[in-house]
């Protein structure tokens, strides 16, 4: 082992100097090249089976709950409200799926009649 060094720029030991090599050994020295071609995925251009059935369940819920509040903007709003308020640990107030996303969960809840809302008027004297 070699003595301390007075110049601060030079390592202290070897110690130092192979700790400093190990944990930055991968990014110091380049990785071998590879003889084979890199690996390319494939990913199918149409969306798989499940994903396209659930698309459309939500769509038909989507359909059904505009039917209960026909206001875009309103049906919207609860639908946000309440996907919040699941995903914070409320229960759902209708069965579920395994699979079931808290978008079909809210929109099932207005469907059921378990999840309505209140307008409330708007004054201008802010009472």
């Amino acid at each position: 082992m070699r003595e301390k060094s007075v110049d601060k720029g030079a390592p202290t030991s070897d110690i130092h100097h192979f700790l400093f090599v190990a944990m930055l050994g991968s990014r110091l020295f380049a990785a071998p090249i590879s003889s084979r071609p890199p690996t390319i995925l494939q990913f199918p251009a149409e969306p798989t089976r499940a994903v396209h059935t659930l698309r459309i369940m939500t769509t038909q819920l989507l359909q059904e709950a505009s039917q209960i509040i026909p206001n875009p903007q309103l049906l919207i709003n609860v639908v946000s409200k309440r996907v919040r308020q699941l995903g914070l640990g409320h229960r759902p107030m209708v069965e579920t799926g395994p699979r079931a996303s808290l978008t079909d969960i809210a929109l099932k809840e207005i469907i059921a009649g378990k999840l309505t809302f209140e307008e409330q008027s708007a004054s201008t004297d802010g009472v």
